[in-house]
């Protein structure tokens, strides 16, 4: 007795299942929204170390450039600049004023160069011009004479004592009195001094890097931070995330400087990391007591989901008797009873369809052979009343006998004979034209006598050769020629018949073509339209009957004449001799050779 249940039973049974896996997904949502919030306090804390160091930055610049504007707006370093020599007064002036800045700034080196006196330089450090090579050939002063700003921010390296590498400030010394320049200023920093105040380690970042305007490393605290240089160029703020790193940059309006700043991800979401093996175990404990308890439970509600679907599977792979028998009585099982109730009944409906084709296929077939016939009657009676207005006793009795022959070989009830019947057919048919033409052309046979006795359909030969007649040889007096060939090929028949007649025009006989392909391919579309009697007739019979085993070519050239070929399957019809060793038609089964396919 099988158990009558139902899927909503059943499901209600395990629905404790999906509480769990309800819960699961809350435990991932909340240290989703943990790693969240800890990347976002890694970024604020990024964001006011950025601005508060990019401040700090504008601050010591501006002081850089109030120094600056302090002494080249001086009137007396003006007029120091201007003077082509240099006094003990002015020297004693430059060293005052320098001094005063020097030791209120001993991260800042001053030094000062005269317009004209390109081999000297004047600093706190001297008591006098130093001489120098040629500084218009250094490379701050070829950035300062091209520039319209007053003044340039470059990177430089020196060797003296106290100073490595250095950043320098270049400033135009402007005379009062005229737009000339008469000197410049020059002020290197010490990138060691700029270094401890820009930068500060922070045990929440794992990098701070200040980067000039070209994206060259001006100097770094735990590691070198990189951007790329087009979002550099692009944006003068924002972040950047790589692999391991969440980097967040920001540019100083005065120097033009990149800050950035990187915090490890890794560092980042260690304290949420730490929770992560203990959700994993409890996510194996959850999966391995789901599993358990959820494969009975699927198994339950899909017996029957599977057996409908192995039967559907072998509907799709043709076997349409497939019955499906239900494990429980459910409502699954309602729609196996529907399932198995349809293929009843596309079973039968298939069985009749296929009974019904071939029942139209053989009365299309019969409809189109009968359209044949009278065609064959008209024809020889005209010439038989032809004959015997003219008096040609012979000549009628000689038609009257092949007309004969001829209705009792179309009156056979019979859609099927084989070669040697069809050339008798043929013979009794040329034996008439010949008379009815006087004898203008000559038929020629060449015949396999392996196929004598290969089926045909009936009257397969005969439209032909009166197509060949009647078109090719109409306009032949005499040296007409007809040759019927029919040779075995492999498995097939192949059979041609040539005229040397008038051929056919090339743009017809590409038309000619093009319809025998058109018909061969959906020959049930045009059984009306070609009924009437010829090639296109020949052609949809044979279609009809042999299906893929048919073929057929015409082949023809003005003036020289025609050729139609055409292969069908070699199939012997099934015969029994006599002693006389002829053919009995009228049986129903048909044998292959060896040589081919049944």
């Amino acid at each position: 007795m099988k158990q009558k249940q139902t899927i909503t039973h059943r499901f209600l049974k395990y629905l404790i299942l999906i509480i769990i896996g309800s819960n699961l997904l809350v435990a991932m949502f909340l240290y989703g929204i943990m790693r969240d919030n800890a990347m976002k306090q890694a970024e604020n804390l990024r964001q006011n170390l950025m601005e508060s160091n990019l401040t700090m930055m504008q601050q010591y610049f501006d002081d850089v450039d109030h120094i600056a504007d302090a002494i080249i707006y001086n009137r007396d370093i003006i007029r120091l600049m201007r003077n082509k020599q240099d006094t003990a007064s002015d020297l004693t002036l430059l060293r005052g004023i320098e001094s005063q800045y020097y030791y209120s700034n001993p991260d800042l080196k001053m030094s000062f160069f005269k317009s004209g006196h390109w081999t000297n330089m004047y600093s706190i450090q001297e008591e006098q011009a130093i001489p120098i090579p040629d500084y218009r050939y250094k490379d701050w002063y070829q950035e300062i004479i091209w520039t319209r700003n007053k003044k340039v921010l470059m990177a430089e390296e020196k060797n003296g004592e106290g100073f490595g590498s250095v950043q320098t400030c270049v400033y135009k010394i402007e005379d009062i009195y005229s737009p000339n320049v008469v000197g410049y200023l020059k002020i290197d920093m010490d990138m060691e001094y700029l270094k401890e105040r820009f930068l500060h380690s922070f045990s929440k970042i794992a990098g701070a890097t200040i980067l000039d305007g070209e994206g060259n490393v001006l100097f770094y605290d735990k590691m070198e931070v990189r951007v790329p240089a087009e979002l550099l160029e692009n944006n003068r703020e924002g972040t950047y995330e790589d692999k391991d790193y969440i980097i967040t940059y920001g540019t100083s309006e005065s120097t033009g400087w990149h800050l950035c700043l990187a915090s490890s991800k890794a560092e980042i979401l260690r304290a949420q990391n730490r929770i992560i093996p203990v959700l994993i175990f409890m996510l194996l404990v959850i999966v391995g007591f789901t599993f358990l308890i959820s494969k009975r439970c699927f198994s339950i509600i899909t017996v029957n989901f599977k057996r409908l679907a192995e039967g559907m599977e072998q509907v799709k792979r043709g076997n349409l008797t497939t019955r499906v028998q239900p494990d429980t009585e459910d409502e699954i099982n309602i729609l196996i009873q529907e399932f198995n109730s349809m293929m009843r009944r596309i079973d039968e409906l298939i069985k009749r369809v296929e009974s019904e084709q071939l029942l139209v296929k053989e009365a299309e077939i019969k409809a189109l052979q009968q359209q044949i016939n009278p065609h064959f009657i008209y024809n020889i009676l005209e010439t038989i009343m032809g004959l015997a207005s003219e008096g040609l006793d012979h000549e009628v009795i000689e038609v009257s006998t092949c007309l004969s022959d001829m209705l009792r070989y179309n009156t056979r009830f019979e859609n099927v004979t084989v070669i040697a019947k069809e050339l008798e057919q043929i013979k009794n048919y040329v034996t008439v034209i010949k008379i009815r033409f006087e004898d203008r052309f000559e038929v020629y046979y060449d015949v396999d006598e392996e196929c004598m006795d290969c089926q045909i359909l009936k009257f397969t030969l005969q439209p032909l050769l009166e197509n060949a007649i009647s078109h090719g040889l109409s306009e032949t007096e005499t040296g007409g020629m007809l040759r019927i060939r029919i040779k075995k090929e492999e498995d097939q028949v192949s059979i041609m018949i040539y005229d040397n007649g008038t051929g056919i025009e090339k743009e017809k006989l590409q038309e000619l073509n093009e319809r025998l392909k058109v018909t061969g391919e959906r020959p049930l579309e045009f059984i009306e339209q070609y009924k009437s009697l010829g090639i296109l007739n020949v052609h949809l019979r044979s279609k009809l009957f042999y299906g893929d085993g048919y073929s057929i070519e015409i082949f023809s050239k003005e003036t020289r004449g025609t050729c139609i070929s055409i292969k069908i399957p070699f199939v012997r019809k099934l015969t029994e001799t006599t002693g006389g060793g002829g053919i009995l038609e009228g049986e129903d089964d048909y044998v292959q050779s060896d040589d081919c396919r049944r």
